[in-house]
């Protein structure tokens, strides 16, 4: 029986409380403040078990950790005090009973004299503790687990049934011994084994572990390890000094008393969610399982006590039927496990539809029935990006939650809607013919037509939509049929995402079948991306410069410079490549590399060419160069490499781009401004010509589109159009540029409406870099012919008025 069973608890506190006891010495002891303690106790008891002062040593260590307890609770303030109070009650009960235990000297009293007084003292502070640990166990684990109670009862079944075997059936059969004293002996290390089922349910539990409440199943284990090694210490088999005896006491005081001090007990416990996984074979449920499978061993191998069989019986029926128990429990939550993980592998986690993965199977399932004719339809909103950016990515999810289930309302209860990915849907779906998947796109989106009621207002959005038709012989172009049912399934997926980007290329909000023209088109595109991806490192990429003039004057204020790709000899049309390019991000390198050409080129003019000192060139900008993180410091390097000033570069950035990320397009064009760089607005009426942008935007120039130039003179609403765009420019004191001037009316009309800057065929195509010079030359030649001409036609009007 223990000396003393000296030990309290602690528990959790409130962080508005802190200042309510603030002793310095806390406040040096924020670091580990329950670890130092420990540490402390531990040298204390290092001293008592040389047996110094051994009679001192005890008392003073348990009431210390009484003390310490008290002091811990009164600065934490525990959100729930009741099991806290209960123990450091059990402390003090336990001092007493060891201070009884050394006054009375019980200790190894077998007689019928054995004074029972520290007894009285030391069993209502294991009930009490019973109590508190139970409080602990329902504000660790408030919702009753199963699962826990059963490992609990495991590991208290075969840690008992051990302890009956190894010592407290051997102890009450003792002879020549008071049955008083048999059974003083025997009734702690039962109570201590049964409170194992409370600290094992706080050991097992799902909730956060903080070190406080391991502290607390550590001081409960010692607590059963101490009441073992006393009772044999008491009975004489174990012939050691008693107070190395005791140290397993002293370990609970130091474990109970040092845990009040932990700066996590304040938190309730009963909110803390577990961080790690609940592990079928944890270290602490690998011990019960351990004790479970050996203790019958032990009870086969001692020696048959007949009176005993029953307490073996009961103990051995216990672990049996919570082993069969538990094992089936842990059967079907494995099941349970898997289904989950079965279920999150196939489905979306925010709409709840069927993934990629299980589509693909659908598709599969269907293409096994060869007398069934279907489709897959794959579709994508529109603008739904707008959608994230301007009400913020919960709008966008609850959109895609809304938009699957009116996809999924719109089609029968067998035919599959799964989420691709962001804003793609597929649809599985029985048909009949091309016209029947034609029919059936347009029907899903036109429930997508009504608008969408969120949380913050009304949204409406439209689908671009692909389809491609399956049936059971489906088969590639060569017939043959013996293909790998997935891989065709994966084609057919691949054949209606090809057939949106078709609808999204025609304007959006359209449904488009997949036929073979398409796949020639996808494959010349793969091909034009695969040798695009060659062609810096071959030498095939180029540069060619055209002219910028000065009205009708001749002079050349600079040049544009445009890619060029050429393969073998054969010229590659930019409005072939450059989209292949935008869309694999090709576009980045290729852009850099013209930059870079462009400022060396004009360098070299700058200083070689007479007249072209104050020459700049004008480079285009793709989107994902200007939202690229290191365009700013790309363009800097190239200006400091050949020694350009800011004003010698333009940059030219068409009006899509602006729109696309309004934040980071006006930051990258303060950033270039900031070095001196120049910025136009490229294509100039072609998409969201707006005041507000040439405003908002630190841009110096506009650039008029071709497509309203060709028509100048001829239709009158691009007349107009060009008018309005040049007087708005000038108003807001921006310069303007006028593309594709092809003929000499359009170049008059242009500087008669007060365009002063002109660039097409009727001055120059864009040439090489060594026929820079001889154009210059040229150029002002034409120029003094175009403006004799001129003049005559002007002399002949004024005739003829």
């Amino acid at each position: 029986m223990s000396t003393a069973r000296a030990a309290t608890y602690p528990t959790l506190r409130r962080p508005a409380d802190r200042a309510s006891f603030d002793v310095p010495v806390f406040r040096t002891m924020r670091g580990g403040p329950d670890v130092v303690a420990v540490c402390v106790f531990a040298c204390a008891g290092a001293v008592h078990a040389t047996g110094i002062a051994s009679d001192l040593t005890y008392p003073l260590i348990t009431s210390g950790a009484v003390v310490l307890t008290f002091l811990g609770l009164r600065r934490h303030r525990p959100a729930v005090m009741w099991p806290w109070i209960s123990l450091l009650v059990v402390g003090a009960l336990w001092t007493i009973a060891g201070v009884l235990r050394d006054w009375t000297e019980a200790t190894g009293d077998l007689s019928g004299s054995r004074s029972f007084l520290p007894d009285l003292f030391a069993l209502p502070g294991y009930a009490l503790f019973g109590v508190a640990i139970f409080g602990f166990v329902k504000r660790r684990n408030p919702v009753r687990d199963v699962d826990v109670l059963l490992d609990a009862v495991l590991l208290t079944a075969g840690a008992g049934l051990i302890a009956h075997e190894v010592l407290i059936g051997p102890t009450l059969d003792l002879a020549d011994t008071a049955i008083a004293a048999r059974w003083a002996i025997a009734i702690y290390p039962a109570i201590s084994i049964c409170l194992l089922v409370f600290a094992a349910q706080i050991s097992f539990a799902r909730t956060a572990r903080r070190s406080g409440y391991s502290f607390i199943v550590a001081g409960t284990f010692c607590l059963v390890l101490g009441d073992l090694v006393f009772a044999l210490g008491e009975v004489g088999t174990l012939t050691v000094p008693r107070q190395i005896l005791e140290m397993p006491y002293l370990a609970v005081a130091a474990l109970f008393g040092s845990v009040s001090l932990n700066p996590g007990i304040h938190a309730d416990g009963a909110d803390q969610q577990d961080a790690r996984p609940d592990s079928l074979l944890g270290a602490d449920r690998l011990a019960a399982l351990l004790l479970a499978l050996f203790a019958p061993l032990i009870v086969v191998a001692t020696p048959n006590r007949g009176e005993s069989l029953w307490i073996q019986a009961s103990m051995c029926t216990v672990l049996a039927v919570a082993a069969v128990v538990r094992m089936v429990r842990a059967i079907r939550s494995q099941e349970v496990l898997q289904s989950e993980l079965l279920e999150r592998a196939t489905h979306d986690e925010l709409t709840g539809l069927p993934s990629r993965a299980l589509i693909l199977d659908s598709i599969v399932a269907r293409l096994q029935r060869p007398d069934e004719v279907g489709c897959v339809l794959f579709l994508d909103l529109d603008e739904f990006k707008n959608v994230n950016d301007s009400m913020g990515h919960g709008a966008g999810d609850e959109l895609l939650i809304l938009v699957a289930e009116r996809i999924r309302n719109a089609v029968r209860a067998s035919e599959i809607v799964g989420r691709v990915s962001g804003d793609e849907f597929a649809v599985v779906a029985t048909l009949h013919g091309t016209d029947g998947a034609k029919s059936f796109g347009d029907r899903i989106r036109r429930v997508l037509r009504d608008p969408f009621r969120l949380e913050h207002g009304e949204v409406f959005t439209s689908a671009s939509i692909g389809v491609a038709v399956l049936t059971g012989a489906d088969s590639d172009e060569s017939g043959e049929e013996s293909k790998d049912l997935r891989t065709r399934a994966a084609d057919l997926m691949q054949q209606a995402d090809t057939a949106m980007y078709r609808s999204k290329e025609a304007g959006r909000n359209l449904t488009t079948v997949f036929d073979s023209s398409m796949r020639v088109r996808v494959q010349e595109l793969l091909d034009t991306e695969r040798e695009l991806r060659h062609a810096l490192e071959r030498g095939q990429i180029g540069v060619v410069y055209q002219p910028i003039v000065r009205g009708l004057s001749g002079r050349i204020e600079g040049f544009e410079a445009l890619m060029r790709w050429s393969v073998d000899g054969r010229f590659i049309s930019p409005a072939q490549f450059i989209p292949v390019a935008e869309k694999c991000g090709l576009i980045v390198p290729l852009g850099t590399y013209v930059l870079n050409e462009a400022c060396r080129q004009v360098a070299w003019w700058r200083e070689n060419i007479p007249g072209a000192e104050h020459c700049y060139v004008s480079v285009n900008l793709s989107a994902r160069q200007v939202l690229s993180s290191d365009i700013i410091d790309v363009t800097k390097q190239a200006l400091d490499e050949y020694g350009l000033p800011g004003d010698a570069l333009w940059l030219e950035i068409t009006e899509s781009t602006l729109i696309e990320d309004t934040v980071t397009t006006s930051a990258v064009m303060q950033g270039l401004l900031a070095i001196g760089v120049k910025l136009a607005i490229d294509d100039f009426g072609t998409g969201y010509s707006s005041l507000s942008y040439l405003k908002r935007f630190p841009v110096a120039r506009v650039k008029i589109d071709r497509a309203f130039v060709m028509g100048l003179g001829q239709n009158e609403s691009d007349s107009s159009l060009v008018a309005a765009i040049i007087a708005m420019a000038h108003a807001i004191g921006l310069d303007t540029v006028a593309e594709g001037v092809e003929t000499v009316e359009q170049a008059e009309l242009l500087i008669e409406l007060g365009c002063n800057q002109l660039q097409g065929y009727l001055f120059s195509p864009g040439v090489p870099p060594h026929e820079v010079v001889a154009t210059m030359v040229n150029l002002d030649g034409k120029i003094r012919r175009m403006t004799t001409t001129s003049q005559r036609r002007c002399r002949d009007a004024d005739r003829t008025v």
